[in-house]
């Protein structure tokens, strides 16, 4: 029976890279039994091959005439998608802290004309409907920085910090 592999995963890649050098040729570069290699294949087992094991099998692999390394496209592209959340989240975090800025700035404005002299009631409204919008952009920032702690959800990954 064929197992299916996840698309992404390293032993699809592995599987990839056996499909042009086999099996034989798999376990003499790496040094390791054919069973290691086809443990390596399994995503149902944790075992992977080495650093320098996963080079030398992607070496091989466009040796043979494979137009591309198997593994380190497989870990490309795992990377690429941990990390797609990672910048769309510090993206999200770059807006909000111009539009807390943007808001802030307006409120200040139209706060220090209500200081001047014989202020109308419609500026001194003016001054409160931007207080309330900066108020709305600053905890919506807040929100923002706060998905970015430990244990968070999506944002915990991307300060860095892993739980």
């Amino acid at each position: 029976m064929t197992k299916v592999r996840a698309p992404l995963t390293f032993s699809l890649a592995i599987m990839t890279t056996v499909g042009l050098i086999g099996w034989d040729q798999a376990a003499k570069i790496t040094r390791r039994s054919k069973r290691a290699v086809r443990y390596w294949s399994e995503s149902d087992k944790a075992s992977m091959p080495t650093l320098d094991q996963a080079i030398a099998l992607d070496s091989a692999f466009i040796e043979a005439g494979g137009g591309f390394a198997p593994i380190l496209e497989s870990y490309a592209r795992q990377l690429d998608v941990e990390l797609s959340n990672t910048l769309a989240c510090r993206a999200a975090l770059a807006d909000d802290i111009a539009q807390a800025s943007l808001e802030t700035a307006d409120a200040i404005s139209s706060s220090i004309h209500v200081m001047q002299h014989g202020a109308s009631p419609t500026e001194i409204h003016h001054a409160i409907k931007e207080t309330e919008e900066a108020s709305g952009a600053v905890i919506r920032l807040l929100s923002r920085l706060r998905s970015f702690l430990p244990g968070n959800g999506a944002g915990a990954d991307n300060a860095g910090v892993r739980t």
